[in-house]
């Protein structure tokens, strides 16, 4: 082989190394995207809350200088309902075929949120987990994953969609759901834009994500309402998001709430409970001071002495955020039978 022939093979080599290097960074993952990460439908019985921390340092920016994040969170994070959700089994699996690489299992599930939880770090944050290997440099990570609901073994191969676990609450986690990040050539990469998680935010946008998925930046959410005849509180309410058929005319009280995803400064929820003839017997409008991931608001009034007319009641929620140019709303309407 001449120079000039082994220089037009090293300048082609560099093409190909410099096209795959691009490749991986504009985000071209195997069979054309990755797939949902949950056995669910989004916005419906699933959600997006958290997405990765695309600002360096310690200021807190998902990629489109939003603030659906938190400082150094790596992956995204998909939840489901509530802890009955987790007890019925939310199966967690594969984003694209591949190898499993790794298997944790048996690690325990924290319920509440407390100091132990906060120190936990770097794999035993990640609590029960799974890797899967995919083509082209490709892997996907799975956190927080039911204690014994592990179904796959080190060298397994699985294809897309095929169960990995279950949703759970092991590691450091507040809320059920399942964490995944995608990592290239051992780089983390963001779902959204093809990129480096840490590569700022308004930057170029290539998702990762299968069309099919119709996975998008989430919207806030008001995922679910009901009524109760006490005073609730959050933990009560995120365990469990139900609310009755009915209640007695002589209820010690009607308590209408409400359970949202994704809420920042300025939203507004608006609650109402109509008697049967569609007279409000409460209101409430509450006006979110600050971000958070998930959040709960109530209404209520007590048992008045002739007691609750009987029929048909409603409860109305209604979530709504101004984005400077129109408003957008969310609105569940509950029924209630008193009698």
């Amino acid at each position: 082989m001449n120079a000039f022939a082994r220089r037009t093979m090293r300048g082609t080599l560099l093409l190909a190394l410099m096209f795959s290097a691009d490749a991986g960074a504009q985000g071209v993952p195997p069979d054309g995207g990755f797939s949902m990460p949950l056995a669910c439908v989004l916005d419906r019985d699933c959600w997006i809350i958290n997405l990765p921390d695309a600002a360096p340092g310690d200021k807190a920016l998902d990629h489109r200088c939003g603030y659906r994040t938190y400082n150094r969170h790596e992956g995204t994070d998909f939840a489901v309902r509530d802890f009955r959700a987790v007890d019925e089994g939310a199966d967690v699996v594969a984003s694209a075929g591949g190898i499993v690489t790794s298997a944790r299992d048996g690690t325990e599930e924290h319920y509440l949120h407390d100091d132990r939880t906060r120190s936990l770090k770097g794999r035993k944050a990640c609590g029960n987990s799974v890797i899967v290997q995919h083509s082209g440099g490709w892997e996907s990570l799975y956190c927080h994953l039911r204690k014994g609901s592990v179904g796959v073994a080190l060298g397994q191969r699985v294809e897309r969609g095929g169960k990995l676990a279950q949703v759970g609450m092991s590691g450091r986690t507040q809320f059920p759901h399942v964490h995944v990040e995608f990592r290239h050539e051992g780089r983390n990469v963001n779902p959204f834009t093809g990129g480096p998680i840490e590569a700022g935010c308004k930057g170029n946008e290539t998702s990762l994500w299968q069309p099919s998925a119709k996975v998008e930046y989430p919207a806030f959410a008001l995922y679910a309402s009901g009524f109760l005849d006490h005073t609730p509180t959050a933990q009560r309410i995120w365990s469990s998001a139900r609310s009755p058929v009915t209640l007695p005319r002589h209820a010690p009280a009607l308590v209408l709430w409400a359970s949202m995803f994704g809420v920042q400064r300025g939203d507004v929820l608006k609650l109402r409970i109509l008697d049967p003839n569609g007279m409000a017997i409460a209101v409430r409008e509450v006006r979110m001071s600050r971000i958070q991931a998930r959040s709960m608001a109530f209404v209520g009034r007590k048992l008045i002495p002739a007691g609750w007319e009987a029929g048909r009641w409603v409860g109305e929620a209604t979530l709504e955020r101004f984005d400077g140019t129109r408003t957008i709303s969310r609105k569940i309407a509950v029924p209630l039978i008193v009698k």
